[in-house]
Protein backbone atom coordinates (compact mmCIF):
# COMPACT_ATOMS: atom_id res chain seq x y z
CA UNK A 1 0.00 0.00 0.00
CA UNK A 2 2.45 2.52 0.79
CA UNK A 3 4.76 1.94 -2.29
CA UNK A 4 1.21 2.34 -4.65
CA UNK A 5 0.63 5.92 -2.36
CA UNK A 6 4.39 6.96 -3.18
CA UNK A 7 4.19 5.64 -6.76
CA UNK A 8 0.90 8.06 -7.07
CA UNK A 9 2.77 11.01 -5.63
CA UNK A 10 5.37 10.66 -8.29
CA UNK A 11 3.52 10.10 -11.27
CA UNK A 12 1.08 13.18 -10.03
CA UNK A 13 3.46 15.71 -8.81
CA UNK A 14 1.71 15.81 -6.19
CA UNK A 15 3.06 16.13 -2.25
CA UNK A 16 1.30 14.41 0.63
CA UNK A 17 0.29 18.11 2.05
CA UNK A 18 -0.81 19.36 -1.25
CA UNK A 19 -3.06 16.68 -1.00
CA UNK A 20 -4.32 17.61 2.14
CA UNK A 21 -5.10 20.46 1.16
CA UNK A 22 -7.29 19.09 -1.93
CA UNK A 23 -8.91 17.15 0.66
CA UNK A 24 -9.74 20.13 3.12
CA UNK A 25 -10.88 22.41 0.44
CA UNK A 26 -13.82 19.30 0.05
CA UNK A 27 -14.82 19.41 3.03
CA UNK A 28 -12.58 19.81 5.69
CA UNK A 29 -11.12 22.74 7.37
CA UNK A 30 -7.09 22.83 7.26
CA UNK A 31 -5.84 23.36 11.21
CA UNK A 32 -2.62 25.30 11.97
CA UNK A 33 -1.52 22.33 13.60
CA UNK A 34 -1.13 20.29 10.44
CA UNK A 35 1.89 23.25 9.35
CA UNK A 36 5.11 23.39 10.25
CA UNK A 37 6.35 26.34 12.24
CA UNK A 38 8.25 28.28 9.32
CA UNK A 39 8.18 28.23 5.69
CA UNK A 40 11.08 29.78 3.81
CA UNK A 41 12.27 28.91 0.66
CA UNK A 42 14.17 25.78 2.00
CA UNK A 43 10.24 23.95 2.33
CA UNK A 44 7.77 26.49 0.47
CA UNK A 45 7.38 23.95 -2.82
CA UNK A 46 5.30 21.40 -0.12
CA UNK A 47 2.98 24.60 0.76
CA UNK A 48 2.36 26.15 -2.29
CA UNK A 49 -1.21 25.83 -2.88
CA UNK A 50 -1.70 27.55 0.88
CA UNK A 51 -0.08 30.89 -0.56
CA UNK A 52 -1.22 33.30 -3.29
CA UNK A 53 0.93 33.59 -6.53
CA UNK A 54 2.52 36.52 -5.25
CA UNK A 55 3.63 35.77 -2.28
CA UNK A 56 4.49 32.51 -3.19
CA UNK A 57 7.34 33.74 -5.30
CA UNK A 58 8.55 35.86 -2.43
CA UNK A 59 9.21 32.83 -0.35
CA UNK A 60 10.75 31.43 -2.91
CA UNK A 61 13.41 33.74 -3.81
CA UNK A 62 14.07 34.31 0.34
CA UNK A 63 12.40 37.44 0.64
CA UNK A 64 9.95 36.50 3.01
CA UNK A 65 8.94 34.19 5.85
CA UNK A 66 5.89 32.69 6.94
CA UNK A 67 5.49 31.62 10.62
CA UNK A 68 2.14 29.74 10.77
CA UNK A 69 0.59 29.38 14.14
CA UNK A 70 -3.26 29.46 15.58
CA UNK A 71 -5.53 32.15 16.53
CA UNK A 72 -7.15 32.19 20.02
CA UNK A 73 -9.97 33.40 18.86
CA UNK A 74 -13.42 32.81 16.76
CA UNK A 75 -12.98 35.16 13.94
CA UNK A 76 -16.23 36.20 12.40
CA UNK A 77 -18.58 39.56 12.31
CA UNK A 78 -20.74 40.02 15.75
CA UNK A 79 -24.09 37.91 15.87
CA UNK A 80 -26.37 40.80 15.50
CA UNK A 81 -25.04 41.78 12.26
CA UNK A 82 -25.07 38.45 10.66
CA UNK A 83 -28.97 37.79 12.33
CA UNK A 84 -29.48 41.06 10.61
CA UNK A 85 -28.25 39.64 7.49
CA UNK A 86 -29.85 36.89 7.19
CA UNK A 87 -33.29 39.62 7.11
CA UNK A 88 -31.63 40.58 3.72
CA UNK A 89 -32.24 37.64 1.91
CA UNK A 90 -33.57 38.45 -1.84
CA UNK A 91 -34.51 41.98 -1.51
CA UNK A 92 -31.18 43.07 -3.32
CA UNK A 93 -29.53 42.56 -6.74
CA UNK A 94 -27.27 43.98 -9.17
CA UNK A 95 -27.81 46.29 -11.86
CA UNK A 96 -26.23 45.59 -15.17
CA UNK A 97 -23.79 48.24 -14.25
CA UNK A 98 -23.09 46.84 -11.09
CA UNK A 99 -24.82 48.96 -8.73
CA UNK A 100 -26.90 47.65 -5.40
CA UNK A 101 -30.81 47.77 -6.33
CA UNK A 102 -33.87 46.60 -4.98
CA UNK A 103 -35.51 43.50 -6.22
CA UNK A 104 -39.03 44.72 -5.87
CA UNK A 105 -38.60 47.75 -7.75
CA UNK A 106 -35.36 47.08 -10.32
CA UNK A 107 -33.63 51.18 -8.71
CA UNK A 108 -31.05 51.96 -6.71
CA UNK A 109 -31.10 51.64 -3.56
CA UNK A 110 -31.81 54.62 -1.86
CA UNK A 111 -32.39 53.42 2.09
CA UNK A 112 -30.30 52.70 4.88
CA UNK A 113 -30.33 49.11 5.45
CA UNK A 114 -28.43 46.60 8.41
CA UNK A 115 -26.54 43.74 7.60
CA UNK A 116 -24.79 42.81 4.00
CA UNK A 117 -26.85 42.55 1.56
CA UNK A 118 -26.61 38.96 0.58
CA UNK A 119 -25.73 36.39 3.02
CA UNK A 120 -26.07 33.85 0.51
CA UNK A 121 -23.58 33.08 -1.93
CA UNK A 122 -24.18 30.84 -4.73
CA UNK A 123 -19.99 30.27 -6.85
CA UNK A 124 -22.29 29.83 -9.51
CA UNK A 125 -24.24 33.32 -10.05
CA UNK A 126 -23.21 35.38 -13.07
CA UNK A 127 -22.90 38.48 -10.58
CA UNK A 128 -21.35 36.45 -7.65
CA UNK A 129 -17.94 38.50 -7.67
CA UNK A 130 -20.19 42.05 -7.61
CA UNK A 131 -22.35 40.59 -4.69
CA UNK A 132 -19.06 39.46 -2.55
CA UNK A 133 -17.98 42.90 -2.85
CA UNK A 134 -20.97 44.57 -1.89
CA UNK A 135 -21.19 42.42 1.15
CA UNK A 136 -17.01 43.72 1.97
CA UNK A 137 -18.29 47.32 1.41
CA UNK A 138 -21.66 47.18 4.07
CA UNK A 139 -19.09 44.43 6.74
CA UNK A 140 -17.00 47.62 7.10
CA UNK A 141 -19.90 50.18 6.82
CA UNK A 142 -21.16 48.93 10.10
CA UNK A 143 -18.68 51.17 11.85
CA UNK A 144 -20.69 54.13 10.71
CA UNK A 145 -17.94 56.60 11.38
CA UNK A 146 -13.87 56.08 11.57
CA UNK A 147 -11.02 58.14 13.23
CA UNK A 148 -7.99 56.42 12.46
CA UNK A 149 -3.99 57.75 12.25
CA UNK A 150 -1.65 55.87 10.00
CA UNK A 151 2.29 55.77 9.41
CA UNK A 152 3.63 55.67 5.96
CA UNK A 153 7.13 54.42 5.42
CA UNK A 154 8.77 53.96 2.20
CA UNK A 155 11.64 50.98 1.66
CA UNK A 156 13.68 50.21 -0.83
CA UNK A 157 16.14 47.18 -0.35
CA UNK A 158 18.46 48.81 1.99
CA UNK A 159 15.96 50.21 4.40
CA UNK A 160 13.55 52.78 5.16
CA UNK A 161 13.92 56.32 2.78
CA UNK A 162 11.13 58.35 4.52
CA UNK A 163 8.08 58.52 6.50
CA UNK A 164 4.79 60.19 7.03
CA UNK A 165 1.63 60.49 9.21
CA UNK A 166 -1.57 61.35 9.11
CA UNK A 167 -5.31 61.34 9.83
CA UNK A 168 -8.15 59.22 7.98
CA UNK A 169 -11.64 60.30 8.88
CA UNK A 170 -14.44 58.31 7.41
CA UNK A 171 -18.26 58.01 7.73
CA UNK A 172 -20.06 55.70 6.18
CA UNK A 173 -23.96 56.63 4.71
CA UNK A 174 -25.20 53.15 4.25
CA UNK A 175 -25.15 49.91 6.51
CA UNK A 176 -25.38 52.29 9.46
CA UNK A 177 -26.78 50.05 12.97
CA UNK A 178 -30.93 50.68 13.81
CA UNK A 179 -31.07 54.25 15.28
CA UNK A 180 -28.07 55.75 13.93
CA UNK A 181 -29.30 56.30 10.47
CA UNK A 182 -28.49 59.94 8.90
CA UNK A 183 -30.55 61.91 6.08
CA UNK A 184 -28.48 61.11 3.15
CA UNK A 185 -30.18 63.40 0.09
CA UNK A 186 -27.49 63.17 -2.37
CA UNK A 187 -27.24 59.47 -1.78
CA UNK A 188 -24.24 59.18 -0.89
CA UNK A 189 -22.02 56.07 0.05
CA UNK A 190 -19.20 57.33 2.18
CA UNK A 191 -17.24 60.27 2.58
CA UNK A 192 -13.03 60.32 3.29
CA UNK A 193 -10.80 63.09 4.64
CA UNK A 194 -7.12 62.51 4.93
CA UNK A 195 -5.09 65.16 6.86
CA UNK A 196 -1.35 64.77 6.50
CA UNK A 197 0.63 65.36 9.83
CA UNK A 198 3.87 65.24 9.68
CA UNK A 199 6.70 66.26 7.98
CA UNK A 200 6.67 69.44 7.32
CA UNK A 201 7.48 68.91 3.75
CA UNK A 202 4.03 67.43 3.07
CA UNK A 203 1.61 68.47 5.96
CA UNK A 204 -1.80 69.32 5.07
CA UNK A 205 -1.37 68.10 1.74
CA UNK A 206 -4.65 66.78 2.38
CA UNK A 207 -7.93 65.20 0.19
CA UNK A 208 -11.36 64.89 0.62
CA UNK A 209 -13.57 62.35 -1.57
CA UNK A 210 -17.87 61.60 -1.81
CA UNK A 211 -18.29 58.50 -3.29
CA UNK A 212 -22.17 58.23 -4.52
CA UNK A 213 -24.05 55.45 -4.31
CA UNK A 214 -25.31 55.74 -7.92
CA UNK A 215 -23.50 56.65 -11.38
CA UNK A 216 -22.83 59.75 -10.74
CA UNK A 217 -18.62 61.08 -11.19
CA UNK A 218 -17.23 60.82 -7.31
CA UNK A 219 -16.28 63.94 -6.04
CA UNK A 220 -12.33 64.71 -5.44
CA UNK A 221 -10.71 67.24 -3.62
CA UNK A 222 -7.14 67.95 -3.05
CA UNK A 223 -4.97 70.62 -1.21
CA UNK A 224 -2.30 71.54 -2.02
CA UNK A 225 -0.02 74.02 0.35
CA UNK A 226 2.64 75.16 -1.79
CA UNK A 227 -0.14 76.73 -3.72
CA UNK A 228 -2.44 77.16 -0.71
CA UNK A 229 -5.32 76.38 -2.80
CA UNK A 230 -7.88 73.54 -3.05
CA UNK A 231 -8.21 71.84 -6.72
CA UNK A 232 -10.93 69.54 -8.02
CA UNK A 233 -9.23 66.01 -9.44
CA UNK A 234 -10.69 63.30 -11.41
CA UNK A 235 -12.23 59.96 -9.98
CA UNK A 236 -9.17 58.28 -11.95
CA UNK A 237 -7.18 60.23 -9.73
CA UNK A 238 -7.84 57.66 -6.94
CA UNK A 239 -5.34 55.32 -8.63
CA UNK A 240 -2.54 57.78 -9.03
CA UNK A 241 0.24 57.03 -6.13
CA UNK A 242 -0.79 58.41 -2.98
CA UNK A 243 2.30 61.31 -2.08
CA UNK A 244 4.35 59.19 -4.23
CA UNK A 245 3.72 55.73 -2.28
CA UNK A 246 3.26 52.39 -4.42
CA UNK A 247 -0.43 52.50 -3.19
CA UNK A 248 -3.36 54.79 -4.10
CA UNK A 249 -6.30 55.74 -2.52
CA UNK A 250 -8.80 53.31 -4.05
CA UNK A 251 -6.54 50.11 -2.42
CA UNK A 252 -7.04 51.42 0.81
CA UNK A 253 -8.24 48.73 2.41
CA UNK A 254 -7.81 46.39 -0.18
CA UNK A 255 -10.91 48.40 -1.82
CA UNK A 256 -12.25 52.04 -1.29
CA UNK A 257 -13.37 52.99 -4.13
CA UNK A 258 -16.84 52.84 -6.14
CA UNK A 259 -17.82 49.33 -6.80
CA UNK A 260 -19.35 49.73 -10.44
CA UNK A 261 -16.75 51.59 -11.45
CA UNK A 262 -15.02 47.97 -12.17
CA UNK A 263 -15.60 44.69 -13.65
CA UNK A 264 -15.98 41.95 -11.17
CA UNK A 265 -15.77 38.23 -11.64
CA UNK A 266 -15.20 35.21 -9.05
CA UNK A 267 -12.77 33.18 -9.99
CA UNK A 268 -12.42 30.61 -7.74
CA UNK A 269 -12.68 29.93 -3.87
CA UNK A 270 -9.23 28.67 -1.83
CA UNK A 271 -7.69 28.06 1.72
CA UNK A 272 -4.82 30.39 1.94
CA UNK A 273 -2.53 31.43 4.52
CA UNK A 274 -3.57 35.20 6.08
CA UNK A 275 -1.13 37.35 8.40
CA UNK A 276 -2.64 38.34 11.63
CA UNK A 277 -0.98 40.67 13.89
CA UNK A 278 -1.66 38.94 17.38
CA UNK A 279 -2.82 35.62 17.90
CA UNK A 280 -4.64 36.91 20.93
CA UNK A 281 -8.14 38.86 21.29
CA UNK A 282 -7.61 42.45 22.36
CA UNK A 283 -10.03 44.10 24.52
CA UNK A 284 -11.17 47.41 23.83
CA UNK A 285 -13.47 49.73 25.68
CA UNK A 286 -17.44 50.55 25.14
CA UNK A 287 -17.59 54.68 25.19
CA UNK A 288 -20.23 57.00 26.25
CA UNK A 289 -20.69 57.68 22.88
CA UNK A 290 -21.30 54.27 21.82
CA UNK A 291 -17.92 54.03 19.55
CA UNK A 292 -15.32 52.01 21.07
CA UNK A 293 -11.38 52.49 21.40
CA UNK A 294 -8.70 50.82 19.48
CA UNK A 295 -6.30 48.68 21.24
CA UNK A 296 -2.76 47.91 19.58
CA UNK A 297 -0.32 44.57 19.18
CA UNK A 298 2.65 47.15 19.27
CA UNK A 299 3.86 49.80 20.78
CA UNK A 300 4.05 52.29 17.74
CA UNK A 301 4.15 50.74 14.66
CA UNK A 302 4.96 46.79 13.90
CA UNK A 303 8.47 46.02 13.26
CA UNK A 304 10.06 45.35 9.53
CA UNK A 305 12.86 43.15 8.48
CA UNK A 306 15.40 46.62 8.06
CA UNK A 307 15.24 47.45 11.54
CA UNK A 308 16.24 44.11 13.16
CA UNK A 309 20.35 43.68 13.32
CA UNK A 310 21.66 41.23 10.66
CA UNK A 311 18.25 40.85 8.87
CA UNK A 312 17.83 39.21 5.61
CA UNK A 313 15.46 38.63 3.30
CA UNK A 314 13.62 42.16 1.83
CA UNK A 315 14.12 44.95 4.09
CA UNK A 316 10.18 45.66 4.07
CA UNK A 317 9.19 42.18 5.19
CA UNK A 318 7.66 41.56 8.56
CA UNK A 319 10.49 40.97 10.98
CA UNK A 320 10.42 37.25 12.64
CA UNK A 321 8.02 36.55 15.02
CA UNK A 322 5.53 39.81 13.93
CA UNK A 323 3.10 38.12 11.83
CA UNK A 324 1.05 34.71 12.65
CA UNK A 325 -0.32 33.38 9.57
CA UNK A 326 -3.37 31.33 9.87
CA UNK A 327 -5.54 29.08 7.14
CA UNK A 328 -8.40 30.79 5.99
CA UNK A 329 -10.99 29.99 3.29
CA UNK A 330 -11.24 33.19 0.60
CA UNK A 331 -13.04 33.78 -2.34
CA UNK A 332 -10.46 34.56 -5.81
CA UNK A 333 -11.98 37.68 -7.06
CA UNK A 334 -11.17 39.73 -10.16
CA UNK A 335 -11.50 43.48 -11.16
CA UNK A 336 -11.30 45.47 -13.96
CA UNK A 337 -11.59 49.08 -14.26
CA UNK A 338 -14.35 50.34 -17.01
CA UNK A 339 -12.45 53.57 -17.04
CA UNK A 340 -9.18 53.60 -19.29
CA UNK A 341 -7.64 56.47 -17.93
CA UNK A 342 -7.60 54.49 -14.69
CA UNK A 343 -4.07 53.76 -13.92
CA UNK A 344 -4.11 50.25 -13.57
CA UNK A 345 -4.87 47.15 -15.37
CA UNK A 346 -6.29 43.64 -13.92
CA UNK A 347 -6.81 43.12 -10.08
CA UNK A 348 -6.86 39.99 -8.16
CA UNK A 349 -8.43 39.92 -4.73
CA UNK A 350 -8.35 37.60 -1.67
CA UNK A 351 -11.57 37.75 0.33
CA UNK A 352 -12.35 36.22 3.38
CA UNK A 353 -15.64 34.11 3.14
CA UNK A 354 -16.69 34.69 6.75
CA UNK A 355 -16.36 38.53 7.36
CA UNK A 356 -15.30 39.65 3.48
CA UNK A 357 -12.34 41.52 4.82
CA UNK A 358 -9.58 41.76 1.70
CA UNK A 359 -6.44 40.08 2.84
CA UNK A 360 -4.37 40.36 -0.55
CA UNK A 361 -4.61 42.03 -3.88
CA UNK A 362 -2.39 41.45 -7.07
CA UNK A 363 -2.24 44.35 -9.45
CA UNK A 364 -1.14 44.07 -12.95
CA UNK A 365 -0.45 46.95 -15.03
CA UNK A 366 -2.48 48.55 -18.22
CA UNK A 367 -0.35 46.42 -20.48
CA UNK A 368 -1.31 42.89 -18.74
CA UNK A 369 2.07 42.61 -16.89
CA UNK A 370 2.07 41.67 -12.64
CA UNK A 371 3.16 44.75 -10.96
CA UNK A 372 2.21 45.39 -7.34
CA UNK A 373 1.01 43.22 -4.63
CA UNK A 374 -0.75 44.05 -1.24
CA UNK A 375 -1.00 42.05 2.27
CA UNK A 376 -2.91 42.83 4.73
CA UNK A 377 -2.63 41.93 8.38
CA UNK A 378 -5.06 42.59 11.24
CA UNK A 379 -5.84 41.76 14.69
CA UNK A 380 -9.20 41.11 16.63
CA UNK A 381 -10.84 43.08 19.35
CA UNK A 382 -13.84 43.30 21.13
CA UNK A 383 -15.76 45.52 23.56
CA UNK A 384 -17.90 43.92 26.33
CA UNK A 385 -20.74 45.44 24.26
CA UNK A 386 -19.98 42.62 21.28
CA UNK A 387 -18.59 45.53 19.08
CA UNK A 388 -15.50 44.23 17.28
CA UNK A 389 -13.28 45.57 14.65
CA UNK A 390 -13.53 43.33 12.13
CA UNK A 391 -14.15 45.43 8.37
CA UNK A 392 -12.72 49.03 8.88
CA UNK A 393 -9.62 48.50 10.87
CA UNK A 394 -6.41 46.86 9.64
CA UNK A 395 -2.92 46.98 11.47
CA UNK A 396 -0.82 47.24 8.53
CA UNK A 397 -0.72 46.96 4.87
CA UNK A 398 2.09 46.30 2.46
CA UNK A 399 2.13 47.64 -1.02
CA UNK A 400 5.40 46.00 -2.83
CA UNK A 401 6.34 47.05 -6.55
CA UNK A 402 8.13 44.07 -7.68
CA UNK A 403 9.55 45.57 -10.76
CA UNK A 404 11.38 48.26 -9.65
CA UNK A 405 11.89 46.43 -5.87
CA UNK A 406 10.38 49.13 -3.50
CA UNK A 407 7.32 48.85 -0.97
CA UNK A 408 5.40 51.11 0.76
CA UNK A 409 4.22 50.11 4.17
CA UNK A 410 1.46 51.72 5.94
CA UNK A 411 -0.51 51.22 9.19
CA UNK A 412 -2.04 52.12 11.97
CA UNK A 413 -0.60 53.88 14.85
CA UNK A 414 -1.36 55.16 18.14
CA UNK A 415 -3.54 58.20 18.79
CA UNK A 416 -5.76 59.29 21.26
CA UNK A 417 -8.54 60.23 19.13
CA UNK A 418 -8.59 56.83 17.11
CA UNK A 419 -12.26 55.57 17.28
CA UNK A 420 -14.50 52.92 15.98
CA UNK A 421 -18.27 52.95 15.41
CA UNK A 422 -18.83 56.92 15.61
CA UNK A 423 -21.69 58.10 15.66
CA UNK A 424 -23.11 61.02 13.26
CA UNK A 425 -22.58 63.32 16.83
CA UNK A 426 -19.13 62.95 16.56
CA UNK A 427 -18.71 62.68 13.28
CA UNK A 428 -21.05 63.83 10.83
CA UNK A 429 -21.28 64.63 7.15
CA UNK A 430 -21.19 68.41 7.32
CA UNK A 431 -17.60 67.59 8.24
CA UNK A 432 -17.33 66.84 4.84
CA UNK A 433 -18.27 69.86 3.39
CA UNK A 434 -15.06 71.74 0.81
CA UNK A 435 -15.45 74.79 2.89
CA UNK A 436 -14.41 72.88 6.21
CA UNK A 437 -11.60 71.34 4.13
CA UNK A 438 -10.39 74.36 3.19
CA UNK A 439 -10.45 75.94 6.99
CA UNK A 440 -8.87 72.33 8.19
CA UNK A 441 -6.06 72.66 5.49
CA UNK A 442 -4.63 76.14 6.55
Amino acid sequence: MKKRLMRFFNRTGLTLLSLLVILLSIGGTLQAADLPKLIDKTNCAQYKDLLIPAMYRVVERGGWVITPGKINFDYKLPKSFLEASLKNEGQFGISPNGNLIETNSNKIVTRNFYGIPFPKIDPKDPVVGDKIMWNFMLAQNRMMGTIQRYSYVWVNKSGEERNAFSLWYNVFMYGRPPGQEVRNPHNVLFYELTNIREPMSLKDTNTLATIYMDDRPDLNYAYVPAIRRVRQTSSTSRSDPYMGSDGWMDLNNGWAGKNSSMKWKCVGEKTILVPFTSPNMLPVEDMPDGSITIKYPYSDHVKLNYEIPGWKGDAWAPAPGTVTYVPRKVWVVEQMPKDPYYSWGLHVGYVDQETYGIWYKEVYDRSGKFRTWKAISRHFSESPGGKNNIGAQYDVSWNIDEVIGHASVSGTTPFSGSRLYLPASKLAPDFFTVDNFIQLSK
